[in-house]
């Protein structure tokens, strides 16, 4: 066992790594400062064995990386890798963010001690599958960490700080309450706010926690800088024993009738109600089957559970890749089995606070299109307000962020409704777009009144039907969609063939958005480079098309930035050209930044349908990525573009300067191998690229590429054999894709 005095031994020599390690010797000392503060402060005691730990181990970079910073207050909260520090997220940073959330409560609300707060959480667990912590053993007191476990100690504070708590799993260890339902029983029990415990689409090694106000909603600038300061000046924990408050009546259970509540204001979406359609859904192992499923099974679907991805699971074990994101494909693609076997029309997924949406839906040819957040958006504006044959032609608001598809400002003008058009990123906006509808009848210059929402939609696959919650909602969006596919089913129609022509009468828009993964210290700095090259020199052309326009939205002519959660909120470049609108912009939450392509089909010489669209956005977007990544001296090859945007740009990196080195150095060896262990191979040598997972999969298109290359490289007939061999092999292992885009 370390002892406190460990930390003087140590301290000299810890300081001298780290400022070793480091790019930066402001950020040495500032990692320094915490390490102070954590190893010798009573609030922090918990983990001094593990930080410990972390410096005899050797780990400096770790230890910078998780010391040289406050996890950011971003996009929607704070999000993260569990782990030690102020960087991390763990059960001391979850609670001086509660306990800072209660002081800034009760400083800014005169009634805050006695009004309720509502805790949320879903259903993962640290397993440290990407083996960060390997270097503990058994002895790392976070394996196993839920956010059940992080929602209770919220629970355990806000009681102590004199407010009533109520939380679901009381008396179920499978009760969760999911971002929406979250959302509405704040607005239905005149709450004073709550919390989530949730990474929402993230790997299960990292967690997170959004917190929510009287609205119902995440508070946006200044006012949630406001708060993150009272979380950074918390010196004590103020805290109940979880029984002893239940005992007293501080913590309760969730109302039972806020559930049937939340269901019926769901069903009151609906316009018609055919129920011809056949759905599989699958929760990706979250909250939404109290949601989604139990929704459409309320409105009469046939609605078929993909078991594998319902069981509560939160280490993701059986979603692809264990990234629960309706964003990428593969992680509900393993419900297609079920969906062919019992004829279905849809597939559906939501992610582990199902707020997300995701969708799967059979063509006319029997294949199985998936559809991005943008389509999702346009196909159901289209059916509300235009598609009067089968929808209610309804006249009202819609709401969209800046970087979703402009296609929903054609609906809007052709049908005759109101949009909100450019708000920043994050569902937040889109709540303070209601509720300045909800008390001034108006925002900016669209009159109406928050009843008047039709739907705001986000490209990141949120939508939101009803302004009985502030939040997005996979339930609302998955009811009004098999409506219209039970409607389409009876005229013998489908979904897909119902897109394409509603999106070549709207402008033919096709949208791509890529991302760059960059974690670490060494990340931030390069995302702070290329975004400070881009400003410096904007580029007056992508693809041989010029930039007309181009906006900074952190330049004063947008306003004064109001605090650094605004100026978080609003590092965008967007570039206008005649066919299509570029944004740039780092992740607010996450450690990677962001390409959103719109292209308009319509104004291409050339492009006569949805195919020729799509392709000539692939190309644009992966003309813009070159450039960004250019800018911070990356180059990557044609293989490595193959890779899955997920992958750290390193990784993609180390595929073009490494790992084809390695394999041609052992093509020799492998030859002499059998299949198996070929296979074995490729996997040990590309672990880092599965996540804990197999890393075949995203690799699987990349390695198939390289391997047509080599053979036309190397010299000998055996090493060609090899790579056939090697090809074969890959091929058997990897699940196939079974969708088209």
């Amino acid at each position: 066992m370390q002892t406190l005095a460990n930390w003087n031994d140590l301290r000299q020599e810890a300081t001298r790594r780290l400022t070793a390690a480091s790019p930066d010797p402001v950020v040495a000392d500032r990692a320094v400062g915490f390490l102070d503060a954590w190893l010798t402060e009573p609030i922090y005691q918990t983990q001094r064995d593990s930080i410990l730990a972390h410096i005899t181990q050797g780990k400096s970079d770790l230890l910078l990386d998780s010391f040289y910073q406050l996890v950011p207050f971003g996009t929607g909260g704070r999000r993260g890798r569990i782990g030690f520090g102020p960087n991390r997220i763990n059960q001391i940073t979850v609670a001086m963010s509660v306990q800072g959330h209660c002081d800034y409560l009760r400083e800014t609300v005169p009634d805050a001690a006695s009004r309720t707060i509502v805790v949320a959480f879903d259903t993962r667990i640290f397993a440290d599958i990407s083996g960060t912590y390997e270097f503990l053993g058994r002895d790392n007191p976070l394996l196993g960490l839920t956010s059940r476990a992080l929602a209770r100690s919220a629970c355990e504070i806000y009681a102590r700080n004199g407010f009533e708590v109520y939380v679901p799993g009381l008396s179920s260890e499978t009760e969760y309450l999911s971002t929406p339902e979250l959302s509405f029983a704040i607005r239905d029990l005149k709450a004073l706010g709550g919390i989530n415990v949730s990474a929402s689409h993230n790997h299960p090694d990292d967690n997170g926690f959004k917190f929510f106000n009287e609205q119902g909603a995440q508070d946006i600038p200044p006012t949630d800088q406001k708060m993150t300061s009272f979380m950074g000046e918390v010196t004590e924990i103020k805290r109940v024993e979880f029984a002893d408050a239940v005992a007293d009546g501080k913590i309760r259970p969730m109302p039972g009738e806020l559930h049937s509540a939340y269901l019926g204001a769901s069903l009151a979406l609906r316009s018609r109600n055919p129920r011809s359609a056949t759905i599989v859904y699958t929760p990706l192992c979250g909250t939404g089957n109290r949601t989604v499923g139990d929704v459409l099974r309320e409105a009469g679907y046939d609605v078929r559970l993909y078991e594998p991805q319902a069981n509560f699971d939160g280490t993701f074990a059986a979603v692809p890749l264990r990234l629960p994101n309706p964003e990428v494909p593969e992680a509900a693609s393993p419900a297609l089995g079920l969906a062919r076997e019992v004829n279905a029309d849809l597939v559906l997924c939501s992610d582990p606070d199902a707020d997300r949406i995701g969708v799967f839906a059979r063509d006319a040819a029997g294949r199985w299109r998936y559809l991005n957040g943008n389509e999702i958006a346009c196909i159901l504006a289209y059916y509300l307000v235009m598609d009067g044959e089968r929808g209610p032609k309804r006249s009202g608001v819609l709401i969209k962020t800046l970087v979703t598809t402009r296609m929903l400002q054609n609906i809007a003008r052709q049908s005759g409704c109101a949009i909100v058009p450019d708000l920043l990123v994050g569902f937040k906006y889109i709540a303070n777009v209601l509720l300045s509808l909800e008390r001034e009848g108006r925002f900016e210059g669209v009159v109406a009144s928050a009843d008047d929402l039709v739907l705001a939609g986000e490209e990141s696959h949120g939508v939101l039907l009803t302004p009985l919650i502030r939040d997005k909602d996979a339930a609302g969006g998955a009811l009004v969609l098999c409506e219209l596919v039970s409607q389409l089913r009876m005229e013998g129609r489908r979904l897909p063939e119902y897109l394409d022509a509603l999106a070549m009468a709207c402008g033919n828009y096709q949208n791509l958005s890529r991302s760059m993964v960059m974690r670490g210290i060494r990340g931030a700095k390069l995302l702070e480079r290329m975004m400070l090259s881009l400003r410096e020199q904007p580029p007056q052309e992508f693809g041989g098309m010029p930039v007309l326009r181009w906006r900074d939205l952190l330049s004063p002519e947008h306003g004064p930035i109001l605090s650094e959660t605004d100026r978080l909120s609003r590092n965008f470049l967007v570039f206008e050209l005649e066919q299509a609108q570029i944004v740039v912009r780092p992740s607010g939450t996450e450690p990677k930044a962001k390409i959103y392509v719109d292209v308009e089909g319509a104004k291409i010489p050339g492009v006569l349908d949805r195919p020729g669209a799509a392709a000539f956005a692939r190309r644009l977007a992966e003309k813009v990525l070159d450039d960004c990544i250019g800018r911070i001296d990356i180059r990557l090859s044609a293989n490595a573009h193959l890779l899955p945007d997920y992958l750290d740009l390193d990784l993609k990196a180390d595929f073009d300067k490494t790992f084809r080195g390695d394999l041609v150095a052992a093509l020799g060896k492998l030859g002499g191998q059998t299949e198996t262990e070929q296979i074995e191979w490729l996997r040990e040598r590309l672990k880092p690229y599965g996540g804990g997972s197999d890393p075949l999969g995203p690799t699987a298109a990349t390695l198939d590429a390289l391997f047509n290359e080599l053979s036309h490289e190397v010299a000998s007939a055996e090493e060609r054999e090899t790579l056939r061999t090697l090809k074969q092999a890959v091929a058997g292992a990897r699940t196939p894709v079974d969708w088209v885009v």
